[in-house]
């Protein structure tokens, strides 16, 4: 957890909650692939929930915090689009998307040493 704004945990944490549902239930596992430079690159989710919060404090919320100088109202607004009260939005399944693509883009240039 890089934040103690309380909206912005809360949201965080539904978002991670309901994106961990998501990979599971598409994957019947707790992993996902990434594209790392054409090559295809599983990555198992340790720690189940907390796992998932780590990753995206990691390329999201720290993100976030490098780029705005009020980076936590700026999560609060962007998590905002990606859950609701059915759960994850298609907003929030292209945000994850583009996680991944940055997750993949990491393992490319480190040659496939990097835990991603």
């Amino acid at each position: 957890m890089i934040t103690k704004h309380f909206r912005l945990n809360a949201l965080a944490n539904q978002y991670v909650s309901n994106l961990y549902d998501n990979v599971r239930q598409s994957n019947n596992d707790d992993a996902f692939m990434l594209d790392a430079g054409g090559q295809p690159v599983r990555v198992q989710i340790m720690g189940g929930i907390k796992g998932m919060r780590d990753l995206i404090d990691g390329y999201l919320l720290e993100a976030l915090k490098i780029s705005y100088p009020q980076w936590e109202s700026v999560g609060v607004a962007l998590l905002e689009k990606c859950v609701d009260s059915n759960g994850i939005t298609p907003y929030g399944l292209s945000i994850w998307d583009s996680i991944k693509g940055d997750m993949g883009a990491t393992v490319a240039r480190s040659g496939g040493h990097d835990n991603a």
